[in-house]
């Protein structure tokens, strides 16, 4: 081959290399991951949303249930409607439940409640904090499970993200009905993903 093609010799004398046919022999290592990239990426764009819409949704039915079948685990939920009740009046938490006058940000202070306001004004009833519950643990789904399939891949990423959406701490968190720490599940998963990213500015500013 190198006597009829003299092009192939080196100066030296020596051969060159083969030249690799991108055609035939590339194409088997480069196409599967060509391939595997679109399956990524839409895994990447609809599984959290869609694991968010079924864990809202479970945790929403689950919370219903429990109005319908008067089961009132703790105080907190008629506490809180309270709450939400003042702040949608445009007053101060006074909660009468836990006493005359009781200024329930003195007891625990957390202004951020004051977002139950809008949720009241459209409608106003206690079983609406349960399913804004149900809503912010079901969004805290979706910085996790995009993160877990960026590491591990659209099945196993999205095998994690399940099994937190559907995890016990959450079925537990909403047994219990309304409680202000589900404010703080979606902001936690924002901080902790981005720190597992690297985005330091974006875990301050989350947590």
């Amino acid at each position: 081959t190198a006597d009829r093609h003299p092009r192939l010799r080196s100066p030296a004398g020596g051969r060159y290399p083969r030249p690799v046919s991108t055609a035939s022999e590339a194409s088997p290592t480069v196409e599967p991951a060509r391939a595997a990239a679109p399956v990524s990426g839409r895994a990447r764009r609809m599984v959290p949303w869609l694991l968010a819409a079924l864990g809202s949704l479970a945790y929403g039915l689950l919370g219903t249930q429990q109005w319908r079948n008067l089961v009132a685990p703790s105080w907190d939920l008629g506490i809180f409607t309270q709450l939400a009740k003042a702040y949608g009046g445009f007053g101060a938490p006074i909660v009468p439940i836990k006493g005359d006058a009781v200024n329930l940000l003195g007891d625990h202070f957390h202004p951020i409640l004051v977002l139950l306001a809008p949720v009241w004004w459209v409608w106003p009833s206690g079983q609406a904090l349960l399913w804004t519950q149900a809503l912010l643990l079901g969004i805290s789904a979706v910085p996790l499970t995009r993160l877990a399939i960026d590491r591990l891949g659209p099945g196993l990423g999205s095998a994690a993200g399940t099994a937190y959406v559907f995890s016990f701490g959450l079925q537990a968190a909403v047994a219990v009905q309304f409680h202000e720490i589900a404010f703080a599940v979606p902001l936690l998963a924002l901080s902790l993903t981005a720190l597992l990213r690297g985005r330091v500015a974006a875990t301050v500013a989350w947590a």
